[in-house]
């Protein structure tokens, strides 16, 4: 099938607006006052998967990263290189189960969001030594992580639900025609 080389941009150009919507909100929510490990960018990395080609998907989650990392300082290149493949490994795991959007896929979607994250990103402490490289360091590094990975599902669920809840309650309005009343 032939694409047209308006239709090609156009679709581009969407995917290019989305992506850098979805960075601007996630760099502008996380400047807000938050709880540590109580953050934006997985609900991002969720609707980008949702709603993005998965070639894409990983850019907003990203420049959102390093948009804020380079507002607030960067820090250790292997501890960044840890959290970025953990960001963008977060944010593909989830393109499955958001394939079609509903309460159980967003919040399957929130959980293994942040288990991936989880998984990945603690692996920096063990290679920064920081823990021992023994099953014992692992499992302490991991345990010590918990309360992180409960924060991280605690926020994929509050701020990924509200957003996919937002965007429905908007579709059923402009479906009611009833979101932009017309005025003569």
């Amino acid at each position: 099938m032939a694409v047209d080389g308006a239709g090609f941009m156009n679709q581009h150009a969407k995917y290019g607006a989305l992506a850098a919507s979805l960075t601007l909100a996630g760099v502008a929510s996380h400047a807000l006052p938050h709880v540590m490990g109580v953050s934006t960018v997985g609900a991002v990395g969720m609707l980008a998967a949702a709603y993005l080609p998965k070639r894409y998907a990983c850019i907003p989650v990203l420049a959102t990263v390093a948009i804020v990392d380079a507002m607030s300082g960067f820090y250790a290149l292997l501890a960044m290189s840890f959290v970025y493949l953990a960001h963008g490994l977060a944010t593909l795991s989830v393109s499955k189960p958001l394939v079609s959007i509903g309460v159980r896929s967003v919040g399957v979607a929130a959980v293994v969001n942040a288990v991936v994250f989880y998984l990945v990103s603690n692996l920096t402490p063990i290679a920064m030594g920081c823990y021992p490289n023994t099953a014992e360091g692992w499992l302490a590094c991991y345990v010590a992580g918990l309360p992180f990975l409960l924060k991280g599902i605690l926020a994929n669920v509050i701020y990924g639900g509200a957003a996919f809840g937002l965007i429905a309650l908007l579709e059923k309005l402009d479906a009611h025609r009833i979101l932009a009343p017309q005025r003569d």
